[in-house]
């Protein structure tokens, strides 16, 4: 038989192939939802061709085949098939013509650059879909378009030796036995886990066992009806990821709920959304039940459109469209209570195109995060923490404008947005950015490897940005590090804060904010001793080099000092010519010196062309030199190839105000 089947782009040709693979009934595939979903959201792709590969070994379902099917009385099989697709047409000529080697390059990467995605068909009745990636529509891939932002990864599949690839994440039907819609949106929001290999990601079969296995009474694991907010975090534990749990019961309106999702899509950390379902078209009684989805991406247009969010929803299918709307506006003539709380409207396409009116409404009820076992410290504390910044900041000018000073510049508000980015990345970025004012401090600070980034804008100008450290805790010193792009504007941004400080103002642990640690973070002093010798007697140095020999000859002398008992320590109040009398004399006497870490001066004579390293015992020190005396009095220089050879301007740390000469 032959290994693979090719043909037209179509509703019916999708079905048939389906059928095709394991007998399925013709109608029962045509009119399944998720496959009409799919062929819409294909033929929006401008898909041409489809590629059926019979024989396909799918890790996830062998899992779950042994598990449970291979124990069935009918014998459902292990082994899948697998649907692929392009935006060109694919047929058996030019498939065997890659077999044959005709024109075999230009074939393969013909078939690579149409390439749409690809899904898996597992040989069980009804419940079929398996693994599936699909591209994502261009248009929400778009960077120009800063208001949306999806979630994606590279998936590969090797097509009889033809390497294949598609950016999306992957998404599967629960089949109601192994899986149900919780433990399928757990199973896409590991998929989509930036840090995850996707060949690492379990089964849901694995995935249900972990969620239940230690819960009471739970030996009968098979079939599996659905998983509870406990049992959903109990999964995510086994996995090594930490959680966050946010309540949206409370939740009014599109806008509120946008800007919890947000800072985390923003950060490539897909959600799984608790649910209650209604259904439109029931007037008394809408309620369906709860229910599960991934999100994985969102679109917040400031006009004209609607905010959106994009989910993986397993009954109907990958990066499924839900507007955000409230209950009173999607649900005009149902009863449902709480008329302004906010709710996802589901929209799905017809065959034509067009969009069909909503059936469904889901309620958020709850926003499960899973993050990096090391993120200790959640979006809502970061996004608290920049409101009041920006609450603070607009009262602050209230009180300017009462007190009749022009406030007109400040007629464009102080923005913000929140995101999740990792150590590494930001040092990058900011190495590259020409803009960043304290570069240097940034980069060689010590920080930690997750960090919640919040970027301050005045009139999308970009003014700073602070540095949350996401695995402290909350009464800890949390805030890392601040970048300055405009210095000026940072000043002013930041004024409040300082008369806060300048106020008495008390400073309190708060998890729902961390404003006071701001407040300490813009009022602490950071002149310290150190900074006092680095700015008069320059950064420490290492010695840049030592000489053959030099170290045996150093302590060879200093066997022979101790020997003698001589003593080379000096009243700070003796004079260079009463502790060096007799040099002078010889046009070549000099001396060596070097401030040491600790800001003290070190005087001493080159013996056996023992250099600066030795006065110091070959520690890092700060600036050095030469000292001479002569008729005229005594000169001195920062010429010191051990410690002076790279500083920007040496000779600004020679002693000033002295009546020594450099020379």
């Amino acid at each position: 038989m032959l290994p693979f089947l090719v043909c037209e782009f179509h509703k019916a040709t999708l079905s048939n192939l389906i059928k095709e693979c394991f007998g399925s009934n013709f109608l029962d595939v045509l009119n399944k939802q998720q496959i009409d979903y799919i062929y819409n959201y294909l033929y929006d792709l401008d898909a041409k061709s489809i590629l059926l590969e019979r024989d396909y070994v799918d890790s996830n379902y062998l899992e779950d085949y042994s598990k449970y099917y291979v124990k069935c009385f009918n014998r459902y099989g292990g082994r899948c098939a697998r649907l692929h697709f392009f935006s060109d047409e694919v047929d058996h000529a030019r498939i065997e013509s890659v077999f044959n080697g005709r024109e075999q390059d230009k074939e393969i990467e013909r078939i690579q650059g149409c390439y749409l995605g690809f899904m898996v068909v597992k040989p069980i009745p009804q419940t079929f879909i398996g693994k599936t990636c699909l591209k994502v529509y261009d248009s929400l891939l778009n960077p120009s378009e800063k208001y949306k932002c999806i979630i994606t990864k590279k998936y590969t599949a090797n097509l009889y030796g033809i390497s294949l690839s598609v950016d999306s994440i992957a998404f599967q039907e629960q089949d109601r036995i192994i899986a149900a819609c919780a433990t399928t949106a757990i199973w896409s929001v590991l998929h989509a886990l930036p840090w995850m290999d996707s060949k690492n990601v379990p089964s849901p079969s694995e995935i249900t066992l972990a969620a239940i296995n230690h819960i009471k009474d739970s030996s009968n694991s098979f079939p599996n009806d659905g998983l509870n907010s406990k049992q959903i975090l109990r999964a995510l534990d086994t996995y090594g990821l930490r959680h966050h749990s946010i309540n949206l019961k409370n939740t009014k309106g599109p806008a509120e709920l946008m800007e919890v999702v947000r800072p985390y899509i923003d950060s490539n950390v897909p959600l799984i959304l608790g649910t209650t379902v209604y259904d439109l078209d029931e007037k008394d009684d809408a309620l369906v039940g709860r229910h599960a989805v991934a999100v994985l991406g969102y679109s917040n247009p400031e006009k004209g459109c609607d905010k959106t969010l994009y989910i993986h929803d397993d009954g109907i299918g990958p990066y499924c469209r839900g507007i955000l709307s409230t209950i009173g506006e999607a649900a005009k003539e149902s009863n449902i209570e709480s008329a302004d709380r906010c709710c996802l409207v589901l929209q799905e396409k017809n065959d034509d195109g067009s969009w069909k009116e909503a059936e469904k409404i889901l309620t958020p009820d709850h926003l499960i995060v899973p993050t990096h076992k090391k993120v200790r410290i959640s979006a809502d504390g970061i996004d608290n923490t920049c409101r009041s910044i920006l609450d603070e900041f607009d009262e602050y000018v209230d009180g300017l404008k009462n007190k009749g000073k022009d406030v007109s510049k400040f007629e464009e508000k102080l923005t913000y947005s929140v995101s999740l980015q990792e150590l590494s990345d930001i040092r990058r970025r900011v190495l590259g950015d020409d803009e960043v004012i304290n570069k240097r401090n940034v980069l060689t600070k010590s920080s930690p490897r997750f960090i919640w980034v919040a970027n301050f804008l005045w009139d999308n100008r970009r003014i700073f940005e602070i540095h949350f450290d996401a695995t402290d805790i909350p009464q800890g010193h949390i805030i890392s590090n601040i970048v300055i792009y405009d210095k000026k504007y940072y000043k002013v941004s930041t004024a409040p804060f300082k008369r806060l400080y300048a106020d008495g103002h008390s400073v309190v642990v708060s998890e729902r904010d961390y404003i006071n640690a701001f407040i300490l973070y813009n009022n602490k002093h950071d002149y310290s001793y150190d900074a006092f010798l680095d700015e008069t007697y320059g950064e420490l140095r290492a010695p840049a080099y030592l000489k053959e020999g030099e170290i045996e000859k150093y302590h060879e002398n200093m066997v022979d000092r101790a020997r003698r008992k001589e003593s080379y320590i000096r009243d700070i109040k003796e004079s260079l010519d009463s502790a060096y009398p007799d040099l002078g004399n010889n046009s070549d006497d000099s001396l060596i010196w070097v401030i040491v870490k600790d800001g003290a001066l070190l005087i001493g004579e080159e013996v056996d062309g023992l250099g600066h390293p030795s006065l110091t015992g070959f520690q890092s020190a700060r600036i050095a030199g030469e000292l001479r005396k002569d008729s005229k009095g005594w000169f001195i220089n920062a010429k010191s190839g051990r410690y002076s050879q790279d500083y920007e301007d040496s000779d600004k740390y020679l002693f000033k105000g002295t009546s020594i000469n450099t020379f």
